[in-house]
């Protein structure tokens, strides 16, 4: 009962930040709406799929996770800037340019590579002011 009530808790907080922010709620809402399911269907599975520690150490299961990025790449969202985010500059390559060595997802991998609206839609919200 006491982890239920610091949940709540944290959540009640979270809350109050993005209402307080319409920008931060904005971004929050399209990342749940719009950015995670592209996340779960192409990058979930090798970067954090099942507790199963994350390949190159990026967690892609958290908005957190996806805004630090990994060991090898650096941030993983640069904000207002996709061209400086891994996150849209690897699954862009991995779409537009497979046999790219850092192409994500890689070309040996199950996962399928990022559609052309999937990338507008992940740089649009990248870029969102």
């Amino acid at each position: 009962m006491k982890h239920l009530s610091i949940l709540a808790l944290i959540f009640s907080a979270s809350g109050v930040v993005a209402a307080d922010d319409p920008k931060l709620a904005a971004r929050l809402a399209t990342f749940n709406n719009d950015i995670k399911p592209i996340i779960d269907k192409s990058c979930i599975g090798c970067h954090g799929k099942d507790g199963k520690k994350p390949k190159a150490g990026f967690n892609a299961t958290t908005l957190e996770g996806l805004e630090k990025g990994g060991n090898e790449e650096g941030k993983g969202i640069t904000w207002g800037d996709a061209s400086k985010s891994s996150l849209y500059t690897l699954s862009y390559q991995g779409s537009t340019a497979r046999d790219q060595e850092k192409a994500m997802p890689p070309k040996k991998s199950k996962s399928v590579p990022l559609t052309t609206d999937q990338l507008a839609k992940l740089k649009a919200w990248i870029e969102a002011k």
